[in-house]
């Protein structure tokens, strides 16, 4: 009995690791053009997805396998970056979340309706 579990335990010891796979591409414009399967190597312990936005019209995503990664977001004044990581076999199949809008414009839209609500009409 002792024979077969030290057999059973060396045959589980021998089987190599099983690598993280992730979705990855490189600026693409489609999530469906972001669904190429990647080995990941044995230290890259995430999936990431960046997905940046620009004037709200054109979104650009990249995918792949890190050894360490950070959900992040920035705000520009034409666009935003968002990178969303985890950690499972392909759980980066869909894009990243929508990044924020930036706040630029819309403060100086809402600047620029005070000032007339403040002047008025009549002193223009």
């Amino acid at each position: 009995m002792k024979a077969i579990l030290l057999v059973l335990l060396a045959t589980l010891a021998l089987q190599p690791g099983t690598a993280l796979q992730c979705y990855s591409c490189k600026a693409q414009t489609s999530n469906e053009d972001c669904l190429h399967v990647e080995n990941c190597s044995l230290s890259e312990t995430h999936c990431w997805t960046e997905r940046i936005r620009a004037i709200g019209v054109l979104t650009i995503l990249s995918k792949g396998c890190s050894s360490s990664c950070e959900d992040d977001t920035q705000n520009y004044y034409l666009g935003a970056k968002n990178v969303t990581c985890c950690s499972s076999s392909l759980c980066n199949a869909s894009a990243a979340h929508a990044p924020r809008p930036a706040l630029g414009p819309l403060l100086l839209l809402a600047a620029a309706a005070c000032s007339l609500m403040l002047w008025g009409p009549s002193q223009l």
